[in-house]
C-alpha cells in the first residue's frame, strides 16, 4: 500500500484522467484515475425535457440523467435538475456554453461547471492537498484531519534553479544564447546550448525536488529557457517534471486586467507536473506568507501548492467556501443569477456608507495608546450570522432575532449561514497561530508566517461579499457588515469617553486614545470593549509619540496617513513614501534616517527639539544630489505602464521610458512596470529627458533640481504638521545648490592665492 503526502493533482485530459503525486521522504509515486465529472442544468421541466432532445444529438455527450439536487443556499429542498456526462473531461466548458447559448444565456442555470477539478476530485475522494494519506487502489485512506492545527507539517524536498545569458545588447533578449543552467550550487555549462539544456535536465530528474524555487520563472526563465529549446527544435526534451508525457510549456497565457482601479500584468503560468514551481518574485502569497503559509492555505483550501502561489488569498476563500457548500450537499451555481434588491434613493444613502473613520487631529501627540479589534469584519459576520442566504430570510420575517443597525434588515437566527461556518474555522486558526507566533515555546517565525498567511484570507472575505461576480456575494451582507461596524465602533468610542481618555483618531477598526488623569488602564480598557461588544479589542500598543499627517489634497487629518514611536522602540509608518514600492531608495533611505533622528525622542518636547536634526538630514542628501555624490541605481523610479506608448497623449516620463525601451525592442505590457532616472524633466527629446534602468551605465547625467524637488517632497511628507511645505523647503535647498556651486568655482582661485603666499 502507497502512503505519504498528496503533493500535486492536475488532469491529463488525453486519457481522461486525474494524475495524482503522492510524495513520502524524498520518494515519489504517480497514481492515475479515470475521472469524467458531470454537470447539472436546472429549469422548468418541459425546458429540460427539450434540452435532452438537443444534447442527446452531440457527439460530446456520453449520458444524460435525470436527478434531484440542492440548488438553492439555505434551501435543504432538492430540485429536478438534469445531470450531463461529457465523453471527455476537457468538454464541460465546451458544453456548458453550447446550453447556456442554447438558453438564449438566461433560461438554464448550470451549476458545478467550472469547480477546479483538482480540488473537485480530491473532494469527490475525501482526501486534501497535503494529506497524509494510504492509497489501497481505489481510495485514499488517511486520518489526517483538514483544519488540524497540529498536524505534522511535510518535508518536501527543494532546489533552486536558474539560467544565465550570453549578453548580447544592453536588455537580455530570448535570442540571446544560453550560458549556463544553474541547480542550487551546481553549474550546468556544456559547449553547445543544447548539450547544456539536455544535462540540465538530467540533472535536475536525478536530484528529483519536490520544489522548485525560482526568481522570475514564470516572466523571464522558463519563458527564455522555452524559447531556446524550440530554436534547437529540442522543445519535446523540456522535461522538468516528473511525468514523462508533460513537458514545459505555459498553462495560462499573460494578461494585463484591471484590479480596484489599477491595471495589473500576470505573467503566463509555469506550472511543473509532479512538482511544484514557485516563482518568489511574482507570488504574492508565498511573498507573504512563506512556504508553511502557503502549504496550510493549500491543505484547508484543496488547491495544489504551485496553483496557490499564483492566486490570491480571494482564490483561497472563494474555494473554501465551494468546499463548504459541497461539503453540505450543493450543487455550485456557475453564474451568479441573483441581482441586487431594488433600493430607493433614500435607502442607498442610508446603507451605502462603509465604516466610520474620526478625522485625526492633526499634528504631534504623545502618550498615545492603540486600540484594534481582531479581525472585526469576519468577527461580525460570524456573530451576527451574515451570510447571502441567511439576509431577509423568510422564516425569520414576522419575529426577527438579529436586525441590522440603520437599515432594519433583518438575518436568519434559525440556521448557521455558509460564510459564518467558512470563517469560524478560519478565525480561530488565525488566532492560535497569532499566540504562538509571541511565544517563545513555538517556532515563532513559522507561526508568524502561518497567521500572516490568513490574515489576509480574512481581509479579503468582507470585500468579496459586496463583489458583484462573488459565487456567494450579496450587497447587502457588505451593508450589514459595514452598519454593524459603525455601530461598534461608536459604541467602543463611547466606553473610552467615560474610561477617562481622549480620542484623537478613528478609523473603521481602530482607534488611538489619549489618557487623562484618574482613566482606567489600557488592558482593562480593552477588556471593558470586548465585553461590551461581543468582539475581541487588543491593545497595540502605547506611542510615546505619534504624528498624523493631513491630507495632500484637503488639508485635513488623513484617513491612514501617520508614524509614531513604540515604548518598544519600534517606529510604525503608514501612508509616507518609503512605504511605496516605486519610490527611489535614495529617498526612502532619507525619510529613514529623519525618523530614526526623531526615534531618540522620548516625548513631544524632545521631538521638536529634534526638528533641526531632522533637517540636516534633507540637507545632506540635497548635497549629495547636488555634487553627484550618489548611485544612479538609487534614483531608480519605477512607474507602471497603464496603456501602449501609441496611447498616451501627453509627453510623461513614462512615455519617454517607453520610447528608449522600444528602440531596444522591448514593449512593456499594460501592467507592467518601467524603472528609469530623470536626466532633463523639461527636455523634449525622450533619449536626453530619463534614461531607463537598462542604459543606466551610459547616464552621465542627473537633474538635479527634480530630485530637489523630490526631497522636498518627501520631506515634506514627514514635517508638514510643522510648518514646512514643498516650497519652502525646495528654496532652503536651492540656496545650498547655488552655495555649493559658488564653493565650487571660487575653491581653486583660494587654493592659487594660498600657494602664491
Amino acid at each position: 500500500m502507497l502512503k505519504g503526502s498528496i503533493f500535486d493533482v492536475y488532469p491529463d485530459k488525453k486519457k481522461n484522467a486525474m494524475i495524482t503525486w503522492i510524495v513520502d521522504n524524498g520518494k515519489s509515486v504517480k497514481i492515475e484515475e479515470k475521472y469524467i465529472p458531470s454537470f447539472y442544468v436546472y429549469a422548468q421541466r418541459e425546458d429540460l425535457y427539450t434540452l435532452v432532445g438537443l444534447l442527446r444529438d452531440l457527439p460530446q455527450v456520453e449520458n444524460l440523467n435525470f436527478t434531484s439536487k440542492k440548488t438553492v443556499l439555505g434551501s435543504d429542498k432538492k430540485r429536478f435538475v438534469l445531470e450531463v456526462f461529457p465523453k471527455n473531461i476537457g468538454l464541460i466548458s465546451k458544453l456548458s456554453e453550447i446550453v447556456d447559448s442554447w438558453g438564449g444565456y438566461h433560461r438554464y442555470q448550470l451549476f458545478d461547471v467550472d469547480i477546479r477539478l483538482p480540488t473537485r476530485y480530491l473532494q469527490d475522494k475525501g482526501a486534501f492537498c497535503n494529506a497524509s494519506v494510504k492509497w489501497d487502489g481505489k481510495n485514499f485512506i488517511h486520518d489526517d484531519s483538514q483544519w488540524a492545527i497540529d498536524y505534522i507539517m511535510p518535508s518536501y524536498k527543494k532546489a533552486h534553479f536558474d539560467v544565465q545569458h550570453k549578453k548580447m545588447s544592453r536588455i537580455m533578449s530570448f535570442n540571446d544564447p544560453l550560458k549556463t543552467i544553474r541547480v542550487d550550487n551546481h553549474v550546468i555549462s556544456e559547449e553547445n546550448e543544447i548539450d547544456t539544456i539536455i544535462n540540465a535536465v538530467k540533472f535536475l530528474q536525478k536530484v528529483d525536488p519536490d520544489i522548485i524555487y525560482t526568481h522570475k520563472g514564470d516572466s523571464i526563465i522558463f519563458p527564455y529557457l522555452y524559447h531556446r529549446a524550440n530554436v534547437h527544435n529540442i522543445q519535446n526534451l523540456l522535461n522538468l517534471g516528473r511525468d514523462k508525457d508533460k513537458r514545459l510549456r505555459p498553462t495560462k497565457q499573460a494578461k494585463s486586467y484591471f484590479s480596484y482601479g489599477q491595471i495589473v500584468y500576470r505573467p503566463a503560468f509555469y506550472t511543473i507536473p509532479g512538482r511544484a514551481h514557485l516563482d518568489k518574485y511574482n507570488s504574492f502569497m508565498y511573498g507573504e506568507s512563506g512556504l508553511h503559509g502557503l502549504i496550510d492555505i493549500s491543505r484547508c483550501s484543496n488547491i495544489p501548492l504551485q496553483v496557490l502561489s499564483r492566486v490570491g488569498p480571494g482564490t483561497a476563500i472563494s474555494q473554501i467556501q465551494v468546499n463548504k457548500a459541497r461539503e453540505k450537499g450543493y450543487v455550485i451555481p456557475w453564474k451568479k443569477n441573483r441581482p441586487e434588491d431594488w433600493k430607493t434613493a433614500m435607502s442607498l444613502l442610508t446603507s451605502d456608507r462603509g465604516g466610520l473613520i474620526l478625522d485625526p487631529i492633526v499634528g504631534l501627540h504623545e502618550d498615545i495608546i492603540e486600540l484594534d479589534f481582531a479581525s472585526l469584519y469576519p468577527n461580525i459576520m460570524l456573530k451576527y450570522n451574515i451570510s447571502p442566504e441567511t439576509m431577509l430570510c423568510s422564516c425569520c420575517r414576522t419575529a426577527p432575532y438579529f436586525i441590522v443597525p440603520q437599515l432594519g434588515y433583518h438575518i436568519c437566527s434559525l440556521k448557521k449561514g455558509l460564510l459564518p461556518e467558512v470563517l469560524e474555522p478560519i478565525l480561530s486558526r488565525r488566532f492560535c497561530y497569532k499566540a504562538r507566533s509571541k511565544n517563545k515555546k513555538y517556532n515563532k517565525e513559522k507561526f508568524k508566517e502561518l497567521q500572516q498567511a490568513w490574515k489576509w484570507v480574512l481581509l479579503v472575505c468582507f470585500g468579496y461579499t459586496g463583489y458583484r461576480n462573488a459565487r456567494y456575494g450579496r450587497i447587502e451582507c457588505y451593508e450589514s457588515i459595514t452598519a454593524y461596524s459603525r455601530d461598534i465602533i461608536l459604541s467602543a468610542v463611547e466606553i473610552v469617553q467615560n474610561a477617562g481618555y481622549e480620542v484623537i483618531h478613528g478609523i473603521i477598526d481602530s482607534l488611538w486614545v489619549k489618557p487623562k488623569k484618574g482613566c482606567v488602564k489600557p488592558n482593562h480598557l480593552s477588556r471593558m470593549i470586548s465585553n461590551h461588544t461581543g468582539i475581541r479589542m487588543d491593545v497595540e500598543g502605547h506611542y510615546k509619540w505619534i504624528v498624523f499627517l493631513p491630507s495632500k489634497n484637503t488639508g485635513v487629518g488623513a484617513l491612514n496617513r501617520y508614524y509614531g514611536l513604540f515604548d518598544n522602540g519600534e517606529i510604525k509608518v503608514r501612508g509616507v513614501e518609503l512605504r511605496q514600492k516605486n519610490s527611489p531608495l535614495f529617498l526612502k533611505n532619507m525619510q529613514n534616517e529623519m525618523l530614526k533622528v526623531f526615534s531618540r525622542a522620548i516625548d513631544a518636547k524632545e521631538f521638536l527639539d529634534l526638528i533641526p536634526e531632522a533637517m540636516d538630514v534633507t540637507k545632506d542628501y540635497a548635497s549629495r544630489i547636488i555634487n553627484m555624490e550618489v548611485e544612479k541605481k538609487d534614483l531608480l523610479i519605477k512607474t507602471c505602464v497603464s496603456r501602449d506608448i501609441s496611447e498616451y497623449k501627453v509627453d510623461t516620463l513614462v512615455k519617454s521610458a517607453l520610447f528608449q525601451l522600444r528602440k531596444l525592442g522591448v514593449q512593456p505590457e499594460p501592467g507592467q512596470s518601467v524603472r528609469y532616472v530623470v536626466c532633463d524633466e523639461n527636455s523634449r527629446k525622450p533619449r536626453e529627458r530619463i534614461c531607463i534602468a537598462e542604459m543606466l551605465e551610459s547616464c552621465d547625467k542627473i537633474d538635479a533640481d527634480f530630485y530637489l524637488r523630490q526631497i522636498a517632497q518627501y520631506a515634506e511628507s514627514i514635517l508638514v504638521p510643522f510648518g514646512f511645505t514643498l516650497e519652502n523647503i525646495f528654496d532652503m535647498l536651492q540656496k545650498i545648490k547655488i552655495r555649493e556651486k559658488l564653493n565650487v568655482s571660487i575653491l581653486p582661485g583660494i587654493r592659487a592665492h594660498q600657494s602664491s603666499l
